[in-house]
């Protein structure tokens, strides 16, 4: 299964319609769409912490309380590099909705404003996706290629490391055991066997592979 194919059972399992992720990208302001990615992303969570604890789990609990439980699940806890890009993405989330004049701003003027002693851990963990080819997350040599991203193509970035962040919770969700003992994958895949033939998703994949052929179209390793 690719990273696409991940996203759009993600969207299933969350109620969304089909390419509802992708079309945050479209959002009229840069204010809209951190808080729609930051949604989105926050709801995978709790779903997945639905499936996996074993005791109740609070679906009001806040963003920084999910994201310390899923990351101490075996599965997910190995992925620190993705943990961080969550949590840089929450503080950015908290800055556009807790100032009112960040409604009308753009991404490059919020990230510039972060304080300086912060601003270089979260401009690189937000860029998480930009790496060079055959490089782990954590290698030091994709740091200048980050800081790159992020500035010249900030939404985009941000984007691109969201897609790989929600196939990560989309792939621990669906093919790791739950705490019925089930895996849920079965329960979507004639649903997304559907998806992947309907015209409209079928149009935007097409596009989406011409544009990044190595990158969401690629193989998640499921």
């Amino acid at each position: 299964m690719n990273t696409f194919e991940s996203i759009l059972l993600a969207e299933l399992n969350l109620g969304l319609p089909p390419l509802t992720f992708f079309k945050i990208l479209q959002e009229p302001s840069d204010w809209s769409f951190i808080l729609k990615l930051h949604a989105v992303v926050e709801c995978a969570l709790g779903r997945l912490l639905e499936k996996r604890m074993l005791e109740n789990f609070e679906v009001t609990s806040s963003f920084v309380s999910k994201l310390q439980l899923a990351f101490e699940l075996p599965d997910l806890a190995h992925d620190d590099h993705y943990r961080r890009f969550l949590t840089a993405l929450n503080f950015l989330r908290n800055r556009f909705a807790h100032r009112a004049r960040y409604i009308v701003s753009d991404l490059r003027t919020v990230l510039q404003e972060i304080p300086v002693h912060k601003r270089d851990a979260v401009l690189l963990s937000l860029a998480v996706a930009a790496k060079i080819p055959g490089t782990q997350e954590d290698d030091p040599r994709n740091r200048p290629l980050r800081r790159k991203f992020i500035l010249d193509k900030p939404r985009l970035t941000i984007a691109m490391s969201a897609a790989y962040a929600l196939d990560l919770l989309s792939l621990v969700y669906f093919f790791h055991l739950g705490k019925d003992g089930k895996l849920y994958v079965e329960e979507f895949r004639a649903q997304l066997q559907d998806l992947l033939h309907d015209p409209r998703v079928l149009e935007f994949r097409r596009k989406i592979e011409s544009e990044f052929p190595d990158d969401l179209s690629s193989s998640s390793g499921a």
